[in-house]
């Protein structure tokens, strides 16, 4: 009599025969190859049982020695809590049906390759452990017998991050807006000038704040493919002028000065104002940190070849060996960990507004830093 299901079919391979396979297996000429890959790995029959599994997922299982997973399934290697519940073991339970690794299996079955994010709760004697896994199943042929190939991320790390990520941004933006109310409150009620100037600084410095934080949510978004276009007219004087207001107040322009090029434009075009205005002050940040004392940073814009270029230009010169690593993810000139400034206007520019990014630095010429949009009438 089959033993019932929720999900998935309960019958197994002999064990004899799953054996005989796996020994099989062993010795082909492939399995040197799958045991030196970094990732966990494993093949499994037509009845979702393990025949091989790789020294990595060996390790990733806590087990001492392979023999004792073979002609189990993956969710019984795992640890799975629910992999028990039904008689017919793991994929058989309700829980199954929304497992992504039964799922991909499932599909891998019917000849397709898949992927899918799995959850599962691995009991240890301890705890029971949450993963997070990205899994990818794909099926082959081995003398005449139908196998999947799969194969495990482990994403618990990435997917832990994201989280208190979102926690953080929510929360500290959350502070910010009412750090912000509470000072221009304190602006209405300022009996001096000198308290009215010292409120007005403290309400641009949580501007300013609000703004890398919303500047870097977005990067996060960026990165994940996840960020929100919204084109619109826009103004590229009403930006350029912003950027020169809010920068002019920067503690980093205290002796340099922000200015708009005298050969600037101002061309009505569409694109994501917000977006486009993170990268330009992104550039203008740079700037004014590689500047001198006295130095001014310009700003402007103009129609080219009927196309929008920005530009910024400070007079440093970055040399040679740097300018090789510029636009490159992880590297910085500011520290360890402050890679990504450039990277992050290469990102936006090229992927969420259609343009191009780039740069020359000279003797001759300074550092200029340009932006190439196309010209979408507003």
């Amino acid at each position: 009599m089959p033993l019932p299901t929720d999900f998935a079919p309960a019958e197994r391979c002999p064990q004899p025969d799953i054996q005989e396979l796996a020994e099989d297996i062993k010795e082909a000429s492939m399995i040197p190859a799958l045991n030196a890959l970094p990732v966990p790995l494993l093949i499994i029959n037509a009845y979702r049982q393990l025949v091989f599994c790789n020294s990595v997922f060996q390790s990733f299982t806590k087990c001492k020695n392979s023999q004792e997973i073979i002609g189990l399934r993956p969710g019984e290697a795992l640890g799975c809590i629910h992999a028990h519940i039904n008689a017919g073991g793991c994929g058989t339970s309700k829980f199954c049906r929304d497992c992504g690794a039964a799922s991909a299996i499932i599909k891998s079955l019917q000849g397709v390759a898949h992927t899918e994010e799995c959850r599962i709760l691995r009991h240890t004697p301890d705890y029971d452990e949450a993963l997070d896994l990205q899994v990818f199943t794909s099926p082959f042929k081995y003398r005449e017998k139908d196998l999947i190939i799969f194969t495990v991320l482990d994403i618990t790390h990435e997917k832990r991050r994201k989280n208190l990520e979102h926690m953080f941004f929510h929360d500290v933006l959350n502070l910010a807006t009412g750090a912000k109310y509470a000072s221009q409150m304190l602006c209405k009620v300022a009996t001096s000038e000198h308290m009215n100037t010292q409120c007005r600084k403290i309400n641009r410095a949580i501007t300013q704040m609000s703004e890398e934080i919303l500047a870097q949510k977005d990067f996060s978004k960026a990165e994940e493919g996840t960020l929100r276009v919204c084109i619109q007219p826009t103004s590229a004087n009403e930006i350029l002028t912003h950027l020169r207001d809010i920068y002019s107040g920067h503690p980093l322009c205290a002796e340099r000065q922000i200015s708009l090029s005298e050969h600037s434009e101002n061309p009505i075009f569409k694109t994501d104002p917000t977006i486009l205005a993170r990268v330009l002050g992104n550039m203008v940040k740079n700037a004014l940190e590689a500047s001198d004392p006295g130095a001014i940073i310009t700003l402007g814009c103009r129609k080219k070849s009927g196309e929008i270029l920005f530009w910024v230009h400070n007079e440093y010169v970055i040399p040679e060996k740097v300018q090789r690593q510029v636009f490159k993810r992880s590297f910085s000139t500011k520290g360890e960990g402050r890679g990504l400034g450039t990277y992050s206007m290469k990102l936006l520019v090229e992927r969420y507004l259609g343009g191009q990014i780039s740069f020359q630095s000279t003797a001759e010429t300074g550092t200029i830093f340009s932006i190439l949009l196309p010209s979408i009438e507003g």
